[in-house]
């Protein structure tokens, strides 16, 4: 996404460059009250979930009619989504116990925004989410502060890796 950013000031290009911005803001809106809400009851709300899928559809999209590259940026932004989300809905209906459907729902959101950057950071975000959630689990068990048995809130790891696969 920095490089976008750049690139978008640059040349000029104000629309992409404050359709991006505007995506961002909401994303980091949606992000805390989204990890917030899961650290704090285990569940993440469907508003919540569809503002953010929804900001990232609209302002994204928006971006995708600035950019030279717009169409395969929209096309990659709506391939992530659903990657994202069919990929989490697999694991779900794999280990009914493990993820929640709001993990689900929240996948399909994040895909649109690392979608829209590239296939590379879809990737990233899907992967740096379990790392993350994996070291965070890791680190509670060492710290004798989880078990095994432990239900912990996937959704803020998962919301870190894509922000942080947005930094890339």
């Amino acid at each position: 996404m920095p490089t976008i950013l750049a690139e978008a000031a640059r040349a000029g290009n104000w629309l992409l460059l404050t359709a991006a911005v505007a995506g961002l803001l909401a994303f980091a809106v949606c992000a805390v009250r989204l990890t917030v809400t899961d650290l704090r009851e285990h569940r993440l709300p469907n508003r919540w979930t569809g503002t953010l899928a929804a900001a990232g559809a609209v302002t994204l999209g928006l971006g995708c009619l600035a950019d030279d590259d717009g169409w395969s940026r929209f096309w990659s932004m709506l391939g992530g989504g659903a990657v994202y989300l069919v990929l989490l809905l697999v694991l779900h209906l794999i280990s009914r116990a493990g993820m929640g459907m709001g993990d689900v729902k929240l996948a399909g959101g994040l895909g649109l925004y690392a979608g829209w950057v590239g296939w590379d950071q879809l990737l990233a975000a899907i992967v740096l989410g379990f790392v993350v959630g994996g070291v965070v689990a890791l680190t509670l068990v060492v710290t004798r502060r989880a078990t095994g048995a432990t239900h912990l809130p996937f959704g803020p790891a998962l919301l870190a890796g894509t922000a942080l696969a947005l930094l890339l």
